[in-house]
């Protein structure tokens, strides 16, 4: 995502915290991503030595790769280095394991950290009434491509940047903005717009988040 465009509507000082705040963030990104490769590499590379090296102890040993080592003869103390070789293949493999769940978790961490500052940038341009609503509905929409964060519009599952989408749900949907006069919170009354549906704001206030957000979504209109 270019933030370039937010310079001049942001200003100097904004603009720079923002730009770095971004710059640190795709920086523990690569960091996380780097570091997660090289150390699969070195897990990978480790585990077909180990794994050579026991089908020679095996060859050398002559025992068959599935046979219960407990029943065999110990040649020279062949059996119990097979034994040590298979336990460090293991542990190798376990290491890796690891390393894999350790890079997943930073990646996962790292995501959810650009969609929160891409959720906040997104709204910051809008005045919603009930915000929280609003952002729960909003990540709900968001799906990523790639390293790409997109937000998939009710056209078709068009995907979208979130700004756009956030901006396009401003323009579908008026009566979730702050009204200019009197008007409480969650969806506004009686505002133009919506699918015609109705739902007493008491009702609407005793749902939970995720489904005021849904029927924020659907068009309702508190009566």
């Amino acid at each position: 995502m270019d933030i370039d465009q937010f310079k001049e509507a942001l200003g100097d000082e904004r603009f720079a915290a923002l730009s770095a705040y971004v710059t640190d963030l795709v920086g523990q990104r690569d960091a996380a991503r780097k570091e997660s490769i090289d150390g699969r590499k070195g897990k990978d590379k480790r585990i077909q030595e180990l794994t050579e090296r026991l089908r020679a102890v095996e060859d050398w040993a002559g025992v068959d790769p599935d046979a219960d080592l407990d029943t065999q003869p110990a040649p020279n103390g062949a059996v119990e280095a097979a034994r040590q070789y298979e336990a460090k293949l293991k542990r190798a493999e376990r290491e890796r394991a690891e390393a894999m769940e350790a890079r997943d978790a930073a990646i996962a961490s790292n995501r959810q950290s650009q969609q929160r500052a891409a959720i906040a940038d997104a709204l910051g341009g809008h005045e919603f009434l009930a915000r929280d609503l609003v952002e729960t509905y909003v990540s709900q929409r968001l799906t990523w491509e790639a390293d790409e964060l997109l937000f998939r519009t009710d056209d078709g599952g068009k995907l979208v940047s979130v700004k756009d989408g956030v901006a396009g749900l401003a323009r579908a949907r008026p009566e979730l903005l702050k009204p200019t006069g009197t008007g409480g919170a969650g969806v506004r009354q009686g505002a133009a717009g919506g699918s015609g549906r109705t739902m007493p704001e008491a009702q609407f206030n005793a749902l939970a988040p995720a489904a005021q957000a849904k029927a924020m979504a659907e068009g309702y209109t508190l009566t």
